[in-house]
């Protein structure tokens, strides 16, 4: 694999120039995991930076109860692990794999030095970091201000792709999943989506579900 390539692909790398992206690749390795197999767990010590190559990670904090609460799913050409290796903390969240996985582990020293040598780096870093920062925002202000429906409606639309004229949901949806990204019972989202599919608004092919009209604003 060109890991050279593979990090370039990379919007946060590509200030990089031929020889850093070169310097980064050589002290960087491929790693693969399977299904249901963790990447790193929340609290533990782990001085990496992870790049997605293929598959699909789910990223969750979970309580000592067990509840967990997931955060997002990522997929190639999405970054994690860069808050612990910045910051030297421990891992402020789990990651495990949802299909088989193959990751660019990229090591948190070489990383960091980086960081200090390229200025036109560090501030796509930052602009990366941003981003996020935003995201879990407007994720916030969700959970504090909208009803369990209204964050539903807005997650299905956040992970579906137009198709066709209609929103579609490519990945795999479980309701507890749903529930777990949302913060409610899978009972609560079972009958919110039995209700949209019994209304004519949702329906589901195989494990797509797709919106066949706009959803009703409220429940």
């Amino acid at each position: 694999m060109d890991k050279i390539a593979a990090l370039q692909n990379v919007p946060m790398f590509e200030a990089l120039s031929d020889d850093n992206a070169r310097a980064l690749a050589e002290t960087a390795r491929v790693a693969e995991v399977q299904r249901g197999e963790f990447v790193v767990q929340q609290d533990s010590n782990n001085d990496s930076l992870y790049v997605m190559l293929s598959g699909e990670v789910r990223v969750f904090r979970s309580e000592a109860s067990g509840k967990e609460m997931v955060l997002s799913r990522e997929g190639p050409g999405a970054i994690f692990g860069e808050i612990s290796v910045i910051d030297l903390d421990t891992r402020s969240a789990s990651v495990v794999a949802v299909e088989k996985t193959k990751l660019l582990v990229i090591n948190g020293s070489t990383f960091r030095k980086l960081l200090e040598q390229n200025s036109d780096f560090s501030m796509s870093m930052l602009v990366s970091l941003a981003h996020r920062v935003r995201r879990l925002t407007d994720a916030a202000h969700g959970l504090a201000l909208r009803s369990a429906y209204r964050r539903m409606s807005a997650k299905l639309y956040e992970e579906a792709e137009l198709q066709d004229e209609h929103w579609v949901v490519k990945k795999r949806m479980t309701h507890q999943l749903m529930a777990d990204m949302i913060g409610c019972s899978r009972e609560m989202v079972s009958r919110m989506m039995s209700d949209l599919l019994r209304g004519g608004y949702i329906r589901v092919e195989g494990q797509h579900l797709i919106i066949v009209k706009k959803l009703p604003a409220d429940y």
